[in-house]
């Protein structure tokens, strides 16, 4: 695999499993090195994710790191699927955004929290079929491709098994943002309100009285994971980006903890959603 300062997911989550199993066995990094009789410079790709370990030298860095055999498997799994996953960087235009889509499920798939800042429309795993349907278009080319993609989302904060922590910060001025008829604008709030009564989901409104906030410099998703540095996904109209520097996910990080300051509590958001439904639906 070429090198790259912009790994794909997989590759930047299986330098991060194999970060994590080093660091937890208590080996620096130039001793695994020695052991495996590699270069150190070999090791530190293989970890930042710059290049992808063959799953047979996953295998051998498990022995090393004395990890169970179901460990082994699992992680030599990742690097075959690493390894067929395409490089990942800026993407522009309809392949793009489709394979940026991809990489954001990968990381959503991972993530332990993922907050989710929306100015402008719906959250992503928020939305309903015909709220998607909206804003695709029906002439768009595999339209059903691209509804099945963004639909298939929500599992992973609905699934029952380790659902992911999910919180969603919208300004309230999305409630009354008309996206597709009358009936779909209700049905999104009521599905939104519902979805903000789970445990793992926190659904937080901006109240226009609470002036300016980083929500309106623009939306962007924040993951985090057990094993893995955060990362930062930035979507506009034709072109999305993944961030990783520290310096840029820590200035992310606290937009999130300003938001969480002003927002209305999940409580007060769900009741405030209801209202907004059951007064379209009184004049429906």
């Amino acid at each position: 695999m070429a090198e790259t300062t912009n790994p794909a997911p997989r590759a930047y989550l299986l330098g991060s499993e194999l970060r994590y199993a080093r660091t937890q066995a208590r080996m620096t990094m130039r001793d695994l090195a020695e052991r495996l009789d590699l270069s150190h410079s070999v090791l530190v790709r293989w970890e930042n994710g710059a290049r992808i370990p063959s799953s047979d030298s996953v295998s051998a860095i498990c022995a090393v790191l004395g990890l169970s055999s179901s460990e082994r498997d699992r992680l030599a799994e990742m690097a075959r699927e690493a390894a067929a996953e395409p490089p990942n960087s800026v993407s522009v235009g309809s392949t793009g955004e489709q394979d940026q889509l991809a990489a954001l499920l990968e990381y959503e798939r991972n993530a332990a929290t993922i907050t989710n800042v929306s100015p402008v429309l719906m959250p992503g795993l928020t939305q309903t079929s015909a709220y998607v349907r909206a804003i695709v278009g029906t002439e768009t080319e595999n339209v059903d491709k691209w509804v099945s993609m963004r639909l298939g989302r929500k599992d992973i904060i609905t699934r029952r098994r380790s659902p992911a922590n999910y919180v969603a910060f919208i300004l309230e001025s999305v409630l009354h943002q008309r996206i597709g008829d009358l009936e779909t604008q209700i049905d999104q709030l009521y599905h939104l309100a519902e979805l903000g009564k789970l445990e793992n989901v926190e659904i937080r409104l901006i109240a226009a009285e609470a002036g300016w906030t980083p929500a309106h410099t623009g939306p962007f998703v924040l993951l985090e994971f057990t094993k893995a540095d955060p990362v930062v996904h930035l979507e506009h109209h034709r072109s999305s980006a993944t961030l990783r520097d520290k310096e840029d996910v820590a200035a992310f990080r606290d937009a999130r903890d300003h938001l969480g300051r002003v927002a209305m509590s999940p409580a007060g958001s769900v009741e405030h959603i209801t209202t907004v439904a059951n007064r379209l639906e009184s004049t429906a």
